[in-house]
C-alpha cells in the first residue's frame, strides 16, 4: 500500500486540498483529521507547512512554540530530504523512519505515522525544497 492510501496519507491529502480552497494550515488540519487526531502527525504535517515543504502552502507560523520545541517536524523535514535528494528511490515508512532518526540519541522506536505524511506529499508530487529550522 502506498503511504498516500494510508490513513494519514489521506488525511494529508485532504488537508493540502482544504488548503488550496483558503483554508489556513492549522484548519485544514483540524478539519481533514477529525476523529484520529494525534499530536505525531499534526506536528510533522504543520512543521513541513511552516518551513515550506509543502508545493502552494506559504511558509509561515503554524505551529506552536511547544510543538516547534518537539523533534517530529525535524524528522519529517529530514525525511523530506532524502526523499528529494532521491526521488526515484522508493522507501518504506519504516527505512525512511531509520534514515531520519539515524544521527538522534534516543529517538522513538517507530514512527508515529510521520513518515505516511512526508510519503503522501511526495507520492502526490506536492513535496517541495524548503527551509530547515
Amino acid at each position: 500500500m502506498k503511504a498516500s492510501q494510508s490513513s494519514y496519507g489521506v488525511i494529508t491529502l485532504n488537508a493540502v486540498e482544504l488548503i488550496r480552497q483558503r483554508f489556513a494550515p492549522v484548519e485544514a488540519w483540524r478539519r481533514a483529521v477529525a476523529g484520529k487526531e494525534k499530536g505525531c502527525t499534526k506536528s510533522a504535517f504543520l512543521g513541513l507547512c511552516q518551513f515550506g515543504w509543502v508545493k502552494d502552502v506559504p511558509a509561515g507560523e503554524y505551529l506552536s512554540t511547544r510543538a516547534l520545541a518537539g523533534p517530529n517536524k525535524d524528522y519529517t523535514i529530514r525525511a523530506a530530504q532524502f526523499l528529494l535528494a532521491e526521488p526515484d528511490a522508493e522507501y518504506t515508512p519504516q527505512a525512511l523512519w531509520a534514515l531520519s532518526i539515524a544521527d538522534y540519541s534516543q529517538p522513538p522506536a517507530n514512527h508515529n505515522q510521520q513518515m505516511n505524511v512526508v510519503l503522501a506529499l511526495k507520492e502526490a508530487g506536492l513535496l517541495i525544497e524548503g527551509t530547515t529550522p
